[in-house]
């Protein structure tokens, strides 16, 4: 790409030539001074956001499906790059909502920049994703991440519903983790199928997509609770420290029989020891795999149905590989 990833953070379609410019006298003094500074509040923002790096893999995922269907697909790095943004913009609006001080390890944006530019900065990087999608030419595409993003919305609108309450149902856990996460990568497939012309099937890539994001964000949630913090990258049990209950705590609190019983192992001094070991004595932690090594499965057999299908099962096995790495990752 002509861009580097921070210069798509704060670009337009259309950069301006400063020298090319006749400007009134009044702004040309402002703008040439010898103590205006170049960086503008957006591009420091930017530039903080670009040097947290991350785990990139909405744009991995682009990357690679679109690798395997069609090796020539010059767009994909743009789409691959829209879809960061949007996951991107969703966490600093998380950030804003969660009140954090950190994000991957550094000082949070809000915390530095405080959370009104933070919003707006958000909303800036929508824009830019789908200026961006736009620029792949097809309105399939926009269609798709218009409603992942739609989807991603109102999973946290739901979920702040639920923040804090010990009554969550395994029902509305699927559904919130399938709204927040899952629908963003589903349609991270389901787009690079359509970049790539694959129209016949793309509800099979948008399924393969889904599933790997269930896959993906159980994994979080179950390494939130019994993950090594220096590996993992953030301290573990933040989670249920912010009233979110996972997967992990749900079966748990039905093993132990009660809310309350919950409860009593969150007031522990001892609460995140003391949780652990609950979830190893009543079996939860292999349940839990339980589920995940059913969605192993089906993500290998939708990949084994698309690689019959298009008649290209070589192509897809990076995407096998990919999902082993979801399931097996430490971090």
């Amino acid at each position: 790409m002509e861009e580097s990833f921070g210069e798509l953070l704060v670009a337009t379609g259309e950069k301006l030539v400063w020298e090319k410019i006749t400007l009134p006298s009044w702004l040309e003094s402002v703008v040439y001074k010898d103590t205006y500074s170049t960086e503008s509040r957006s591009q420091l923002m930017a530039r903080h956001l670009a040097s947290q790096g991350g785990k990139l893999f909405r744009a991995t995922l682009i990357l690679l499906t679109t690798q395997a269907l069609n090796p020539r697909e010059n767009r994909s790095p743009r789409l691959a790059t829209a879809m960061e943004l949007i996951h991107l913009a969703t966490l600093l609006h998380d950030d804003v909502i969660d009140r954090a001080e950190v994000r991957r390890g550094s000082p949070s944006l809000p915390s530095i920049f405080d959370n009104s530019p933070t919003v707006l900065m958000g909303d800036h990087l929508f824009a830019r994703a789908f200026e961006l999608i736009a620029e792949c030419g097809l309105m399939s595409i926009i269609s798709s991440s218009c409603r992942a993003t739609s989807a991603m919305c109102r999973g946290e609108i739901e979920q702040l519903h639920w923040i804090g309450r010990l009554d969550v149902n395994e029902e509305t856990y699927f559904r919130l983790i399938e709204m927040k996460t899952a629908a963003l990568m589903g349609s991270c497939t389901e787009s690079a199928a359509l970049l790539c012309g694959q129209e016949a099937c793309q509800g099979d890539w948008y399924r393969f997509g889904l599933n790997l994001g269930l896959l993906f964000q159980m994994t979080d949630d179950l390494l939130d609770l019994t993950g090594d913090a220096n590996i993992f990258g953030k301290q573990t049990g933040s989670d249920f420290t912010a009233g979110k209950y996972t997967l992990p705590l749900i079966l748990l609190r039905n093993r132990l029989g009660s809310p309350e019983a919950l409860q009593k192992l969150f007031d522990s001094p001892q609460a995140m020891a003391e949780i652990q070991m609950a979830l190893q004595q009543h079996g939860v932690l292999n349940e839990v795999r339980d589920h995940l090594n059913d969605l192993v499965e089906s993500c290998r057999t939708l990949l084994a149905h698309l690689g019959d299908q298009l008649g290209m099962r070589e192509s897809l096995v990076p995407l096998e590989e990919l999902v082993e790495f979801v399931v097996s990752r430490d971090r």
